[in-house]
């Protein structure tokens, strides 16, 4: 913008100082023509006058006849006069106040000096006409050398010669003046030329400073975004276009370092999604390995198991068949050790189904509002039953308010009891095992111990799979598939609880359960 006014203020100087020479010359050169019109109806009137003066002397000579080019003569100088009046006038008018009033006085006063004369010249013409024609020749002549030509030749002539001179040197005035102001002007315009192309060159190198740093800002800008250095930003204040674009180039920055940001970060979330579902499938790939290994040896434990029973089964059927008829207590004892048996195969079985159907998720939970220490108090009487065998006793530790949660009574129990089977089965002839139930902040705990030779601490975290049954040798000697506690677990998980179990090798074993519930009383 500043740029801009300085070009236009340069030109607008310019374009006044060329309109100044324009009138200045305009003015000198009008001037010096009505200097030559005065000038020429000067020579004019006195060649006019020289002509009047001879046509008088003709007239007088040769009379009537020279009376047309006498009347001639006259008519045209008075019309020289008539011009010389004009131009004189229209001078003054053109020059209005610049031209000083004494020459003004001086034009005029010869220019009515020379009418005046001429009125005198003309009476005595007339005169002169008069003698003539009275017959009075000699006199008119000495009445004509004495009043005309003299007067013409001395007065008038000199009159006309010194508005001639005069006219002259106005001209030569006049043109001196314009050749100074010509002069003046041509100086004025190669300074003021000279000053506008400093000024110009100084606004436009201050116009090339002021582009020169934004456009190498912006020229580095760009090479630090192409090289990757999203975080650079042009420093430029500035309110005018440049300002503006060097702003919206940092919004882009910022923008373009925000979308790489994201793109970096959602690169780091997938690559760690990636390791994480790699570990994953490794982790499941691992599992359904050490599954298949179960399996296996699921499969050898259920075929020893089965085959245990089922050779004890048929050992017990071919006693009674040996050697004839037997006592009737011996088929009854037979007979008992078949049921006991079959007892133990229908449970492993159940566990199989169980197991299946847990995996396909189609049992069904019937969830009611339930009492909790109904529940507890049911598993307690039926390990009591299962304890006696084993003269195991069951201590439990409870109270008698209602405990009420959302659940199915028959699974919950169910789990319990696998609980309280492991205790028993694990734990040394004549000794108890611990049940105790508590409620409080929303969750009713249920814990179960026994005293039992406990699980190695390299089993602890492998206890809840199925079909892990531990390593040491007494574990691989207990009955069972080692799938109790996995169908507990998940029954419990099923109720939206958790479960829990701590261990020490020769001393206890102890699992912790904890089922939300609704309404409970602190135990």
């Amino acid at each position: 913008m500043l740029f801009q006014l300085i070009i236009v203020a340069a030109l607008i100087v310019m374009a006044t100082f060329v309109y100044i020479a324009i009138r200045s010359t305009d003015y000198y050169l009008q001037r010096v023509q009505w200097a030559h019109q005065q000038h020429e109806a000067v020579t004019a009137l006195s060649v006019n006058a020289n002509r009047y003066s001879e046509q008088i002397a003709e007239f007088l000579l040769i009379g009537e006849p020279e009376r047309s080019d006498y009347d001639s003569a006259r008519a045209e100088l008075e019309a020289g006069f008539d011009r010389l009046e004009e131009v004189t006038t229209g001078e003054i008018e053109f020059l209005g106040g610049i031209v000083r009033g004494d020459d003004k006085r001086d034009e005029l006063f010869r220019i009515e000096r020379m009418q005046t004369l001429y009125a005198e010249i003309d009476r005595a013409t007339a005169n002169v006409i008069e003698l003539r024609n009275q017959g009075r020749q000699e006199e008119a002549i000495r009445v004509f050398r004495r009043e005309i030509e003299n007067r013409l030749d001395a007065e008038f002539q000199n009159l006309l010669k010194a508005a001639s001179l005069d006219e002259l040197d106005e001209v030569e005035r006049t043109g001196r003046r314009a050749e100074a102001v010509w002069s003046r002007l041509t100086w004025t315009t190669v300074g003021l030329a000279l000053a506008a192309i400093v000024l110009c060159l100084v606004a436009a190198s201050l116009l090339a400073r002021s582009l020169v740093r934004p456009i190498d800002l912006l020229t580095k800008g760009t090479e630090a975004i192409s090289r990757g250095e999203l975080d650079h930003r042009i420093v430029f204040d500035s309110h005018d276009e440049l300002g503006t674009l060097a702003k919206r180039f940092n919004e882009m920055a910022a923008h373009q370092e925000d979308q790489r940001d994201r793109l970096v970060n959602a690169r780091a979330e997938l690559e760690r999604e990636v390791v994480a579902r790699t570990a994953e499938l490794a982790a499941a790939n691992q599992r359904l390995t050490e599954l298949d290994r179960l399996r296996v040896q699921f499969l050898a434990d259920i075929s020893h198991e089965l085959r245990t029973p089922l050779t004890a089964l048929r050992g017990e059927a071919e006693i009674p068949l040996r050697h004839g008829s037997k006592p009737e207590a011996v088929y009854r004892d037979a007979l008992e050790r078949i049921v006991a048996q079959s007892g133990d195969m229908a449970r492993l079985l159940d566990d199989l189904v169980f197991l299946s159907r847990s995996e396909t998720d189609t049992i069904r939970f019937e969830p009611r509002r339930v009492d909790l220490v109904t529940i507890v108090s049911d598993a307690v009487h039926d390990g009591e039953t299962l304890g006696r065998s084993k003269t195991i006793s069951v201590d439990a530790e409870y109270g008698k308010e209602p405990i009420w949660l959302t659940a199915d009574a028959p699974r919950l129990k169910q789990a319990l009891m696998i609980l309280l089977d492991n205790a028993i089965k694990y734990s040394p002839r004549g000794r108890s095992v611990q049940l105790r139930m508590a409620a409080g902040n929303g969750h009713a705990e249920i814990v179960v111990r026994d005293e039992g030779r406990g699980i190695a601490p390299e089993d602890l975290s492998r206890v809840f799979e199925r079909f892990y049954r531990g390593r040491g040798s007494k574990a691989s000697l207990q009955p069972g598939s080692g799938l109790g506690l996995s169908i507990a677990k998940w029954l419990i998980e099923k109720h939206n609880g958790d479960i829990a179990l701590t261990s020490e090798v020769g001393s206890f074993t102890e699992v912790r359960v904890r089922i939300p519930c609704t309404d409970q009383s602190s135990l």
